[in-house]
Formats: structure tokens, sequence, C-alpha cells
């Protein structure tokens, strides 16, 4: 059995793969294969975990992983082209692959378990979630004429969530509570400026992306042990000559 658990974050890896490529050539039956692709996601997690961890903390470690492969097959609505597909389905076989052998890791192997590494890497799968939601909501705006306040609500949800599962882990709950309001509050503002700038979907996504990440960094200075003011500027230096360099070079339609 453990050697089944073992290779499992690779097998699942693999299915995504064969989950995403046979949804892009049956694009009537969106979203059923890459829906049961994903499933196979908890369902991993939850066999790797048997009876040693709470559902409830299961789910707070692995909630972020759900939502971006929820935010990447929604993503493949108006993916275009080989590469850009092959981008969207590696994002979601990495994601996959990187969860599931961290929790592993976490359960059977904590000598190898990097110090808060799921932690770190839900974090780090932020961006890819807000870009892919926003960028792919805002093109249905475009292209489907869909109702824009389905953006906003997308937004405030993705906020929420994100915010939610991504909290120190010596947050209160009440500190808990305060932050998934004030992700929800970030969403709402995120989902009003992508219906006002006239800016492509790919912009759009980026700037989401930006945004929403800019703000839930910021929560981390309040933890001990804060980062260095060195890496305050370079994260906040960056975050700025991106973001007026997407805003300076990009179309405005």
């Amino acid at each position: 059995m453990i050697l089944f658990l073992r290779i499992l974050p690779f097998l699942v890896g693999a299915l995504q793969a064969f989950a995403f490529l046979y949804q892009s050539k049956f694009v009537y039956t969106y979203p059923w294969f890459v829906l049961l692709g994903i499933l196979f996601v908890p369902i991993s997690a939850t066999l790797i975990t048997w009876k040693k961890i709470p559902y409830r903390d299961l789910l707070q470690k692995m909630l972020p992983t759900y939502v971006t492969l929820a935010c990447l097959a929604f993503g493949l609505l108006l993916v275009e082209g080989a590469w850009q597909f092959w981008l969207l389905a590696g994002c979601a076989i990495a994601v996959s692959c990187i969860s599931l052998e961290l929790l592993f890791l976490l359960q059977y192997d904590p000598a190898a378990y990097p110090v808060h590494g799921i932690s770190r890497v839900n974090v780090g799968y932020v961006p890819i979630a807000v870009w892919y939601a926003a960028s792919t909501s805002i093109g249905m705006i475009t292209f489907l004429h869909t109702d824009p306040r389905w953006h906003i609500a997308l937004m405030t949800a993705l906020g929420a969530l994100l915010f939610r599962s991504t909290g120190h882990e010596d947050a209160t709950s009440t500190q808990t509570t305060q932050w998934t309001l004030f992700g929800a509050l970030i969403g709402v503002e995120v989902g009003i400026i992508g219906i006002l700038l006239p800016i492509p979907m790919q912009t759009q996504g980026l700037l989401a992306a930006i945004l929403l990440s800019a703000v839930l960094r910021s929560r981390r200075y309040l933890y001990a042990p804060q980062p260095s003011k060195m890496v305050a500027y370079i994260e906040s230096s960056a975050a700025v000559i991106v973001f007026v360099v997407m805003l300076t070079t990009t179309t405005w339609i």
C-alpha cells in the first residue's frame, strides 16, 4: 500500500494530462473529462492521509490546490493554440503532483518535508488561479456577452477562498474570518476594475493576479519572523514595475 501511495502523486499528474488532453479533443463534453481528472486529487489526498489528520485540516491544506485546478479547468474554455493548452495542462500536472507529493512527505517522511512546504506552494498558486479565472471570465464577457456581475461574483468568491485558505498558521479564527471578508472585498474591487478597464483579457488576468497577490503577500509582514526590509523593497519595486510596464505597453481597446 505504501508503494502505491508513494507513486500516487505522479499517477494523478499523468491522469491530469490525459484528462485535459481528452477534454480538448472532445469539447462538447466539457467539463466532464477535466472534472473527472480533478476529482482524483481530493480522492488521492484522502487516501494519503487516511486516519492521520482530520478531514477539516486536510481541506484547509488542499483547498488552494482544488481552487487552482478548478480555475485551470475554467481557463480551458478559451485556451487557444497548442502552446497555451500545454502551458495550462502543465500547470495542472505540476499543481497536482507538487501538492500530493508534499502531502505524502508530510505524513510519511517528515524529515524530507520542507518547512511550511504546503503553505508556501499554496501562496504560489494564487497568481496562477487568479490569472486564469480573471482572463477567462473577461473573455466570456467579451466574446459571449455574459453578465458582468458574474465576473464580480467570481472574483469575490475567489478572493474570499484564497485569503481564507492561505492564512498564516498562527492566525486565530477571528483573524481568519477577518481576512476572508477582506479577501472578498479585494475580489469585489478587482472584479469592478476588470469590467471598467478596456484592456485585453490576458492583461486583465495579469492585473488581477498582481493586485490580489500583492495584498495577500503583504499579510505575511504581520507575523514573525517578518521578511527583511530589503525583501519588502525588492518585492514592492518589482510589483510596481510590472504594473506600470503592463499598463503602458498593453493595447487599450
